[in-house]
């Protein structure tokens, strides 16, 4: 098996916790409250934009023209097309600008960009690589598996068919080659780039539940009887 193979098969109680995480099946089918979306939206602009520098620091320690570019061109990408679809669905949202100046990240969106840092700071381009590489990869298989989904909202209908496309189906693709070859021209940091991207799926499960609960750095504390 090619690495992506194998590490695929190994992280998927992660990815099938995903799929029938409560918040992905209640975009899926229409029922998920849309504050919840709201609050998840919020968390997702903050991961994009650290995201971005995550792959700024990786087109740094790059070593061909090919991966320079390309992490160079995703990083261009995310800041102006994802950020803006975001910034599009805050109006939808009536988010407004107090939320905005008030926001505070979430326990698992802090946590797991932190781990993108750690990996993409104190490694190299491929270690920042296998940590980066599972949320666009889960979210393609979201989109894959739900395609056909109809929620009857706008807001979780366009959310599908962003990830159900085609295109991004491809970028996933090309990826994976990104990463099979990474992995084969470093066979002595196969694992250290198997726990990278180990966490990194346990993090996506923790955003979803992260949404669905409304996760706070005192609500993490309060809900237990003793405080």
């Amino acid at each position: 098996m090619s690495f992506c193979e194998e590490v695929r098969k190994e992280t998927d109680v992660y990815w099938e916790g995903s799929f029938h995480h409560p918040f992905v099946k209640g975009i899926v089918n229409g029922t998920l409250p849309i504050e919840k979306f709201k609050y998840y939206m919020l968390q997702d602009a903050y991961y994009l934009k650290h995201y971005t520098k995550i792959l700024a620091i990786a087109a740094s320690k790059a070593e061909t023209n090919e991966d320079i570019t390309y992490f160079i061109q995703s990083a261009q990408f995310i800041n102006e097309s994802e950020l803006e679809l975001h910034r599009t669905v805050f109006k939808e949202l009536n988010v407004t600008q107090q939320e905005i100046d008030s926001f505070e990240p979430a326990p698992a969106a802090y946590n797991y960009i932190s781990h993108m840092y750690n990996a993409a700071h104190n490694g190299d381009v491929a270690e920042a690589f296998a940590a980066m590489f599972p949320c666009p990869w889960l979210y393609q298989e979201i989109g894959e598996k739900y395609k056909d989904a109809q929620p009857g909202v706008k807001l979780y209908e366009e959310w599908i068919e962003m990830y159900s496309h085609p295109d991004f189906k491809e970028k996933i693709e090309f990826q994976k080659s990104m990463m099979d070859r990474y992995a084969v021209e470093n066979p002595k940091k196969i694992q250290l780039f198997k726990a990278h991207f180990h966490k990194s799926c346990y993090f996506e499960w923790k955003f979803w539940e992260m949404a669905w609960t409304l996760e706070t750095f005192e609500s993490e504390v309060t809900h237990y009887d003793y405080v």
